[in-house]
């Protein structure tokens, strides 16, 4: 018989999306935007590379507080709250015209980053897997590393085809409108919604709950047999209360 296929594997693939588009334009594609920004408006190199520090500094505190959104309000809700952020961010990124401009502009993309970070991605997958968590994490990353060789490359050509502007607000909506695709019909909080524990095993409130209810009637029969003043009836799984009785009984 062969195995079932777990729906796990389904939020690893709407992760390495997210990884896809979150580290293509928010990560690789931060050298393209820079170089852009230097040509169009001849500003130096360390008038646009200070609000990228920022960027990457903000981003990494959010990372440390990330968590406990995820917990609160789940993936779902998360990663399109974020990608809304991160895509109204690389749009508004094409109408600067003053350096002092980056600033709160690159805050507002690192708000998205942040939250759909490498952090994130082990936050959304740690539920779901145990045994086999290193592969799926490793999968989802991969996403990442073909978001560096896809995304921010082809943004060189659009940029040259329809100007920066209007080059981030295509690349802004592309993202947008995958990465909430993914998250609305896939992301859920963990295997416990479709009653099944991590790797698709059993539930462990499925497995457990025969052994809980087993314990409760051998309470419960112990309990009447002890009220009556007899010793509780002994079986090789209870040996131990055949000898507890023995010596209540010699003391006696």
């Amino acid at each position: 018989m062969s195995a079932r296929y777990f729906y796990g594997w389904n939020v690893v693939a709407a992760t390495f999306v997210m990884a896809l588009f979150t580290f293509g334009l928010g990560f690789y594609g931060l050298t393209v935007y820079v170089a852009t920004l230097q040509r169009l408006h001849g500003w130096s190199a360390s008038t646009v590379s200070a609000p990228v520090t920022v960027y990457y500094v903000a981003g990494a505190l959010l990372t440390t507080a990330i968590g406990s959104v995820y917990d609160r309000f789940g993936p779902r809700l998360v990663v399109i709250g974020a990608s809304v952020v991160m895509a109204g961010g690389i749009a508004a990124l094409g109408l600067v015209t003053r350096p002092w401009q980056l600033y709160p502009v690159f805050v507002v993309m690192a708000v998205g980053w942040g939250s759909m970070s490498g952090a994130a991605i082990n936050i959304i997958l740690a539920p779901w897997f145990e045994r086999r968590r290193g592969l799926a994490v490793s999968i989802a990353f991969n996403g990442a590393t073909l978001g560096g060789v896809t995304v921010a490359p082809v943004l060189i050509p659009v940029i040259a085809v329809f100007g920066f502007t209007r080059a981030l607000v295509i690349a802004g909506l592309v993202s947008f409108g995958a990465v909430v695709a993914v998250a609305a019909l896939v992301m859920r909080r963990g295997p416990e919604a479709l009653g099944l524990g991590p790797d698709g095993e059993a539930a462990p409130s499925a497995v457990a709950a025969p052994g809980v209810a087993a314990a409760r009637r051998w309470r419960g029969d112990a309990f009447a047999r002890g009220a009556s003043g007899a010793c509780p009836r002994p079986s090789r799984s209870v040996w131990r209360h055949r000898s507890a009785c023995s010596r209540i009984s010699s003391r006696s």
